[in-house]
């Protein structure tokens, strides 16, 4: 086959047009194709590296937060001690502070018993000893005591001051009785008339009783005064002195 210049020539025209045709209906939508393909995996690798780096941020965010958190923990956690810590020492000390005033209590309860105990024991001693040397000195008790008890209210008279003898004798001038338990000898009757009249009233005439149920001793006796000297009145005294002794001795020791 032989080709001529015409036939190239239509040849090359054809295939140059072919490839303007390829390049305009063909080539340019799949390059357009491709373009929109490459900006949209660019569109996607830039969202997917922005997603990337946000999710790095949020990473870096959770890592800071977990750090922050593990601080926190660790102060709340240091606090927390010292707290239960102070709180355990206040409670303790409180514990200490009510075992201490409950021991105080009671000490002092057992010494107030103790104390309560003794002047008990003391009180019962002082007690019964009176009981005893009351009975003692009623069975010793004689006229020969009476008559010595006699001169020894002479001599309390003798103590009294002048108003009150001077009270006594007006009043022993409407009665004046000496009571006794044992009849008193006569001269001592004289005596103890002597000296009333010396003491009181120069008039004066005492009369002279007994009375077996009585105390022990002498008692001068008018309408509106009474002096006595008797084992009754000195053991009432003696219990009253020692009554305050022991709870002298009681309060001292509390």
């Amino acid at each position: 086959m032989e080709l001529d210049g015409f036939t190239v020539a239509a040849q090359v025209g054809n295939f140059l047009l072919l490839l303007w045709l390829l390049k305009r209906f063909l080539y340019r939508p799949i390059l357009e194709a491709m373009a929109a393909r490459q900006q949209r995996i660019a569109a996607a690798l830039a969202e997917a590296q922005a997603q990337a780096a946000a999710a790095e941020a949020l990473r870096q965010d959770y890592l800071a937060r977990q750090r922050d958190l593990a601080a926190s923990r660790e102060s709340w956690l240091i606090q927390a001690r010292e707290e239960v810590a102070a709180q355990r020492q206040t409670w303790l000390a409180q514990a200490r502070t009510e075992v201490d005033e409950a021991r105080e209590r009671w000490r002092a309860e057992l010494e107030r018993e103790q104390r309560d105990y003794r002047q008990t024991l003391q009180r019962e001693a002082a007690r019964r000893l009176l009981a005893l040397t009351r009975r003692a000195l009623h069975d010793l008790a004689n006229a020969e005591l009476e008559a010595h008890m006699a001169s020894t209210l002479l001599a309390r008279l003798q103590t009294l001051d002048r108003e009150t003898r001077q009270t006594l004798a007006r009043a022993a001038r409407d009665g004046c009785v000496i009571l006794t338990v044992f009849p008193l000898p006569e001269p001592q009757r004289r005596v103890l008339t002597t000296g009333l009249q010396q003491l009181l009233d120069p008039g004066l005439n005492p009369e002279f009783r007994t009375d077996p149920a009585a105390s022990p001793g002498i008692t001068l006796e008018t309408p509106s005064q009474r002096l006595a000297w008797t084992l009754d009145s000195y053991l009432d005294g003696f219990a009253a002195e020692l009554q305050t002794q022991v709870l002298s001795e009681g309060n001292s020791g509390a």
